[in-house]
């Protein structure tokens, strides 16, 4: 049975370091190994560190996935911006997501991933991030307080496990960067603000539908199949300095078109209206990537991984 990566099914942690690599041309032999040691460099850390909860997961890019693996494609990504010609889309190779409860544990993982790494890739950027009060973003409201949960986090995350698909347990990863205007944003009332979200500020419950505007960010995110299984798994963590306040939001899904079709409807794509939420908060960039299981990273890096 293949083997997901530690960091996707995760529960939140207080710290998290995004890595963005571009690798350098001709070097797919080597990134392909170097990037099979990374779980278990993970798993060494996370053992000698067991308090900090140290996870992490490699993800290849969309542009990237072919040229790697050319062999094995997952399912067609579909175009990420159909007809969404207002959000710039970034094409990073690789992204590292090291997520751990010590940022000094994240410090020494990042050191070492990025050594393994570094003479095959260049830096494309380096980002921290963290949690703010008790699992809020920095609009002061919880965050994803619908995403799945026990053995559903499984379900919405991971393709199922199949002997004959060498994509099992592996997901669909897509990264969007927003930026809030918060000056305008506290400006608003809370009754104000928990219209647009709505949501109860202080505990997060819906709003009865009577108080709740269709386009309203609760109602214009809930994504759920037919049988009412969420199909994202979020893992969202602000950035922030002085002069600039945002979030990273990494969803992680079984299928390819699910983070696509969900951001077609919060921009209101469809001819629908857009998720309030957006008059105060602007989408940045966005990536496609996938996360292949381990036993695909350790697979594809053949002998050489274990000399």
């Amino acid at each position: 049975m293949a083997r997901e990566q530690s960091g996707i099914c995760a529960e939140a942690n207080l710290h998290c370091c995004y890595v963005l690599l571009n690798a350098l041309d001709g070097h797919e032999h080597y990134v392909r190994l170097q990037l099979a040691k990374v779980p278990m460099l993970a798993e060494r850390l996370s053992d000698q560190f067991s308090e900090a909860m140290l996870n992490v997961v490699v993800a290849i890019g969309q542009n990237y996935w072919p040229h790697l693996y050319p062999e094995h494609q997952p399912q067609p990504w579909p175009a990420f911006t159909d007809n969404l010609a207002d959000l710039p889309v970034v094409a990073p190779d690789l992204l590292i997501q090291i997520r751990a409860d010590r940022f000094d544990v994240i410090h020494i993982a990042t050191q070492q991933i990025y050594h393994l790494l570094q003479q095959h890739v260049d830096l494309y950027e380096q980002v921290q991030a963290f949690r703010y009060l008790d699992g809020r973003n920095l609009t002061g409201f919880h965050d994803t307080p619908d995403n799945p949960k026990g053995k559903q986090r499984r379900l919405s995350a991971l393709i199922a496990n199949e002997p004959k698909t060498s994509m099992s347990a592996g997901s669909y990863v897509y990264m969007l960067r927003y930026q809030y205007d918060l000056q305008r944003w506290q400006q608003l009332t809370m009754p104000e603000q928990e219209a647009v979200m709505g949501r109860n500020k202080l505990d997060g419950q819906l709003l009865p539908s009577a108080q709740r505007q269709a386009n309203s960010h609760a109602d214009k995110t809930a994504l759920e199949n037919e049988t009412g299984r969420k199909q994202i798994l979020w893992q969202n963590m602000p950035v922030a300095d002085i002069r600039s306040q945002g979030m990273i939001s990494i969803g992680f899904s079984a299928n390819a078109s699910d983070v696509p079709l969900w951001l077609a409807t919060r921009l209101g794509q469809h001819s629908e209206a857009a998720d309030l939420l957006l008059d105060y908060c602007q989408v940045e960039a966005g990536a496609a990537f996938f996360a292949p299981s381990i036993n695909f990273l350790e697979e594809q890096a053949g002998s050489d991984l274990f000399k």
